[in-house]
C-alpha cells in the first residue's frame, strides 16, 4: 500500500460524509454520475505519510485520471469486450488505513502474489473489474483474464438468497450425493453431451468460453433427478455406508434405490425394519367397502399360507384371485397397506420376498384385526 502512495497513484482524503453527500446532490441535479473527485488528490502537504495516527479516520484513493477520456476496456471470456468510462469512476476509495485494504485492492493484490492467471467470479463483480484494472495498472502488474459467470437464480428467476432458496452446499450433504451435487452445478450454465456426466467426461468437454450468459436456475427437481439417477448406481454396501440403517436388509436396497430421490427419504421405507402404522380406512380399496376389503384380504392370507412363499407363486395367484373378484387392484391394495401402510411402495410380492413369510402373515394378521375394531 504504501508502494502505490509512493508512486504517486493513491492519496489520502478526509472529506467528511456530508461533504461526499452535498457532492453527491449536485451531481444528481446535473444528471451527472455519481463520484468522488477528490481536491487533495495533488495536495502531497495534505497527508503526512510519516504519522499514520493522524490518518486513523481518513480513506486512501485511487488518483483516477480525469483531463483524458479513456475507455478501460477487457475481453471477458465468457461475454466479450466490455468497456467503461474511467472518469465515470471517480477517485474510489481502496483502503480506510494502512493495515485495512478495502476488497477491490486487496483482491488485486492476493491475485497478484498468488499468480492467478483466470479471474473466474459471478457477474455481479462485472462492475468491480475496472476499479481492479486501475489497482493492477497502478501497481505496474499484469492483469489476468476474467471470467464473468452467470448468477444461480431461483425459478423465479430472483436471485437467491437466505430468505429464497439459498443453502450452503455442505447443508445439501444429508440428501444429496457429492457426484450428484457436481453433476447439477457443471450442468447449469454448460450444455454438456448428456445429463448424467462424470466427473472426468466434464473436465473433457468443458470449454469455459461456451459457459451460458444467462442466468441458470436453480431447479430443485432436475437436481432430485440427477441424485436418483447416481443413488441408483451405487452398491449395497457404499448405501448402507451412507444412510447409516443398519435394520434395512441387504434384500430391500435394490428396491428402495429404484425409488429414492434424496437421501433422507429412506425413512419413508421404514417399514423394511419396523411394523407399520396406518389407520384402516387405508385398507379400502377405492370405492369397495371395508368388507370387502376384508375378504380380500383374507383370501391373500390363504394363498400365502397354502401355496409356496416364492415370487412367481404368489404372484400367479394374486392375479388369478384379481380375475376371480374382477378387480386386481382390490386383490393387491390390502397387501401393500398391510405390509407398508403405505398408499404407494415397491411391488407388494417383493416386499412380501424381503420381510418373508412369518413376517408377511403377521402383518396380514395385524390388518385383519384392524377391521374387527
Amino acid at each position: 500500500m504504501e508502494q502505490i502512495i509512493t508512486l504517486g497513484k493513491a492519496f489520502w482524503c478526509n472529506h467528511t460524509k456530508e461533504e461526499l453527500e452535498a457532492e453527491r446532490e449536485v451531481q444528481e441535479t446535473k444528471n451527472e454520475a455519481p463520484r468522488h473527485i477528490c481536491s487533495y488528490r495533488h495536495n502531497k502537504s495534505h497527508y503526512p505519510i510519516s504519522s499514520p495516527e493522524k490518518i486513523k479516520d481518513w480513506v486512501l484513493r485511487l488518483a483516477v485520471d480525469q483531463d483524458i477520456e479513456r475507455k478501460i476496456i477487457f475481453n471477458d471470456i465468457i461475454r466479450g469486450s466490455i468497456e467503461f468510462d474511467a472518469r465515470l469512476l471517480g477517485d474510489f476509495s481502496i483502503a480506510r488505513s494502512l493495515d485495512e485494504p478495502l476488497y477491490n485492492f486487496a483482491v488485486v493484490v492476493d491475485d497478484t502474489y498468488t499468480e492467478i492467471s483466470h479471474v473466474i467470479r459471478g457477474e455481479d463483480h462485472i462492475s468491480n473489474t475496472p476499479k481492479q484494472i486501475l489497482i493492477y495498472e497502478a501497481l505496474g502488474k499484469i492483469l489476468p483474464q476474467f471470467a464473468h459467470l452467470p448468477l444461480i437464480l431461483a425459478p423465479d428467476r430472483s436471485k437467491l438468497s437466505k430468505r429464497h432458496g439459498a443453502v450452503a452446499v455442505t447443508d445439501y450433504k444429508k440428501d444429496y450425493l457429492p457426484e450428484a451435487i457436481l453433476n447439477f452445478l457443471g450442468g447449469m450454465s454448460f450444455t454438456f453431451s448428456k445429463d448424467i456426466i462424470s466427473k472426468e467426461e466434464m473436465i473433457e468437454e468443458f470449454e469455459l468460453a461456451k459457459v451460458h450468459k444467462s442466468g441458470a436456475i436453480f431447479d430443485v427437481k432436475k437436481l432430485n433427478w440427477i441424485n436418483s439417477q447416481y443413488i441408483k448406481k451405487i452398491s449395497v454396501g457404499e448405501f448402507k455406508k451412507i444412510t447409516n440403517v443398519p435394520e434395512l436388509p441387504d434384500d430391500a436396497i435394490p428396491l428402495v434405490t429404484e425409488r429414492l430421490e434424496k437421501l433422507t427419504d429412506i425413512q419413508n421405507f421404514d417399514y423394511f425394519w419396523k411394523e407399520p402404522e396406518y389407520d384402516k380406512e387405508l385398507l379400502k380399496w377405492k370405492k369397495a367397502t371395508l368388507e370387502e376389503s376384508l375378504k380380500a384380504v383374507s383370501e391373500v392370507k390363504n394363498i400365502i399360507e397354502k401355496n409356496d412363499f416364492t415370487q412367481e407363486i404368489l404372484r400367479a395367484e394374486f392375479d388369478k384371485l384379481g380375475e376371480k373378484i374382477g378387480d386386481r387392484g382390490l386383490a393387491y391394495w390390502p397387501l401393500r397397506v398391510a405390509l407398508t401402510g403405505k398408499e404407494k411402495s415397491p411391488d407388494p410380492v417383493d416386499v412380501a420376498m424381503v420381510l418373508g413369510k412369518e413376517k408377511t402373515l403377521k402383518r396380514i394378521n395385524d390388518a385383519i384385526k384392524k377391521f374387527e375394531l
